[in-house]
């Protein structure tokens, strides 16, 4: 049992130094626009459940966060085995985007291109006007071209055309690793990163030679179509993310001495490990990748609110940081400087079209100085998990450790959190009574080691800036 105690404290200190270290840095921008997402699953010739986890991926679909780029099929089709190398995969993923023509079909879908191989800017326009910002709508009034501008902003969303590839590498059930006690399923995660490349040379070529005009007779316009049909629009890989450890989505088998809560099949636990993978990527990329994360500004100061919410992926208790640009005059430029950090308290809906006065959530501040109006917050997610050092005095003392995991993000109910706990105290000599003893026993050693283990469900109060309880 103190073998076991040391080994959940050991784990606990290590998730904690993990989390810390998650907490990555990059160079700080305040440019934010919604990015397109193509998505995709890796597909794999070989491997156990491959079917089986095809026809439960293509259920999902690209978050709200982002415009949906999807095209043709969600599966991409590779000759790979399970246990190809990073590399390999990363070589067979674009040969094979390239040989489906993925890029040119993204554009196409773009520029809304139809058979004939004419082209418009509609959906162009319509995402720019969902991407513009209050500030935006404000700059688009007092100018000549109005909402027209707003439209044509949707030209620089192009650059942000992404292909998300999501990897369940190894799928297991329970019984393949001998799991007699328990039912379920795991697997590592990996998402690979590309994006459609697009800068203002393609641009050009795009509208100089491919672009069907009303002018153009027939044999300009199938010539154009002709063009674009042969022409490669590249895709170049960004990044590959890897879950921390393994994804698993068990549970133990109902037998006496075991409580289950809610007993689940193996289908529904194979369901909820691909929902929980497909999550986790996402989750991944917005902590890894700058273009995910999202931007504005602190709105009021008090109470703390900003103009976003279910349109930028906002879930309750996400955290943000908050930065204020100070001059350096050293480096003769303005820089970020953190204020403070904050959590989203409530999220608002405003799945709509900026009019001049959206809607705004509510935040609540957990550390740093007194933030002001018009504050830059930077969305920066994190895992949830805490950790706290423990120390008891007295007759049973001994230290510990306690682990917390805020829930908030999937029941919406801040500062809802499960935490667990292990504490041991340290090999004691305790006089006991004889009369406790057999008249037999003529010699006892008195040494005992208390070990305690715990579990439970807490709730977090926000009182006030700093103070939480």
């Amino acid at each position: 049992m103190m073998t076991r105690s040391l080994t959940l404290i050991i784990l606990f200190v290590s998730l904690f130094f993990f989390s810390l270290k998650s907490q990555n840095s990059a160079e700080l921008t305040d440019n934010y626009s919604r990015s397109a997402i193509t998505l995709k699953l890796l597909g794999l010739k070989d491997g156990k459940y491959r079917d089986k986890i095809r026809k439960e991926f293509v259920k999902y679909d690209v978050p709200e966060k982002f415009d949906n780029n999807n095209v043709d099929s969600k599966i991409l089709k590779t000759t790979l085995s399970e246990f190809a190398s990073t590399e390999q995969k990363k070589a067979a993923i674009i040969a094979q985007l390239k040989k489906e023509k993925t890029g040119s079909a993204i554009i196409a879908k773009w520029f809304n291109r139809q058979p004939d191989g004419s082209m418009n800017t509609e959906l162009i326009h319509k995402r720019g006007l969902y991407n513009a910002v209050d500030d935006d709508v404000y700059t688009a009034e007092a100018s000549k071209r109005g909402q027209a501008m707003l439209m044509d902003m949707g030209m620089k969303l192009l650059s942000k055309s992404y292909i998300v590839v999501i990897d369940y590498e190894e799928i297991r059930s329970a019984k393949d690793l001998k799991y007699d006690e328990k039912r379920g399923w795991t697997t590592p995660l990996s998402v690979y990163l590309f994006r459609v490349k697009y800068n203002q040379e393609i641009e050009n070529k795009l509208f100089g030679e491919m672009w069907i005009y009303d002018s153009d007779d027939a044999a300009t316009r199938q010539i154009k179509k002709e063009k674009f049909d042969q022409f490669t629009f590249d895709i170049e890989f960004i990044d590959k993310f890897s879950n921390p450890g393994d994804l698993s989505r068990m549970q133990n088998k109902n037998k006496k001495g075991i409580m289950v809560l809610t007993e689940k099949s193996e289908e529904q636990l194979f369901e909820e490990l691909v929902q929980k993978g497909f999550e986790r990527s996402f989750f991944l990329l917005e902590k890894k990748h700058e273009d995910f994360r999202v931007k504005t500004p602190l709105v009021n100061d008090d109470p703390l609110e900003a103009k976003i919410g279910s349109k930028e992926g906002l879930k309750v208790d996400q955290r943000y940081f908050v930065y204020e640009f100070k001059y350096n005059k050293k480096k003769d430029k303005t820089i970020p400087s953190r204020r403070g950090v904050v959590r989203a308290q409530k999220v608002i809906n405003n799945s709509q079209v900026a009019s001049g006065a959206s809607p705004v959530s509510p935040f609540y501040q957990i550390s740093g100085r007194k933030l002001e109006t018009g504050m830059l917050m930077q969305q920066r997610s994190d895992w949830g998990i805490g950790v706290q050092g423990r120390y008891g005095m007295g007759e049973i003392g001994g230290g510990g450790v306690k682990v917390t995991y805020n829930t908030a993000r999937y029941i919406g109910i801040t500062q809802m959190k499960l935490y667990g706990y292990a504490s041991l105290d340290p090999l004691k000599t305790y006089e006991i009574d004889e009369k406790y003893f057999a008249s037999s026993i003529t010699e006892f050693e008195y040494d005992f080691t208390f070990t305690r283990l715990g579990a439970g469900l807490a709730k977090g109060f926000y009182f006030g800036r700093l103070f939480i309880i």
